[in-house]
């Protein structure tokens, strides 16, 4: 009897470790949302259509959800010729030349490398992704983040993606007093913006199998 209640613990287990996360961040920053921000093409590596897109709808209720309001997405012009519309390269190229011209000062953009179902008994949703802001006046990159999650076997696509854009973004914190270019966040504040994000995407704790990788120092001037 006690085997199989060993043998029992054993399968929930591994059952809980199944669902796990892989989060690195460039470093914590501090940003203004009272700049202008454009949502720019989230490139889509992955073997299923139009997940840069939805990545991209995403990010934009993160951010508006996080105070950013001067906020704006690209989309291609209707007239586009499909070639031009899959040169996703070409279109985000595009996408930074119209925010310059219409005066947003940072852009949001990314890829994706992984959307999709894993194959086998519950095929629980995968996703990879990274994230990363740029300023438009020197298309310098300021913060990038990528992370990887595999949900559990009831979850979907959607509902896990969500997850890991929020997980991302906790490495960052909007702030409507800040101007010109994002700071690092100091120690306490990044254990604030943690401990505040980590409490809206998991009331109860981070998952189990949860491995957050080290924050690598970045260099970023304070205007």
């Amino acid at each position: 009897m006690r085997l199989k209640n060993l043998a029992c613990v054993i399968v929930v287990t591994s059952a809980l470790l199944t669902a796990c996360q892989t989060t690195t961040s460039s470093n914590r920053v501090i940003v203004s949302s009272a700049e202008n921000w454009a949502v720019l093409p989230i490139v889509n590596l992955s073997t299923t259509p139009l997940a840069g897109n939805q990545a991209a709808a995403l990010v934009e209720t993160h951010l508006r959800s996080r105070g950013v309001k001067n906020l704006e997405v690209y989309k291609a012009p209707e007239n586009e010729s499909i070639i031009a519309l899959l040169d996703e390269a070409g279109q985000l190229k595009k996408a930074k030349d119209w925010a310059r011209q219409n005066g947003f000062r940072y852009g949001i953009t990314g890829d994706v490398q992984e959307w999709a179902y894993k194959n086998g008994l519950d095929n629980e949703p995968s996703i990879g992704m990274t994230l990363k802001f740029v300023d438009l006046q020197s298309d310098e990159v300021m913060w990038v983040a990528s992370g990887t999650r595999t949900g559990w076997g009831y979850s979907n696509l959607s509902s896990t993606a969500n997850r890991t854009i929020g997980e991302l973004l906790t490495q960052v914190r909007f702030d409507s007093s800040s101007r010109g270019r994002p700071t690092l966040a100091a120690a306490k504040d990044s254990s604030e913006m943690l401990n505040s994000d980590q409490d809206l995407l998991s009331p109860s704790g981070p998952p189990s199998g949860t491995a957050t990788a080290p924050i690598r120092p970045a260099t970023i001037n304070p205007q």
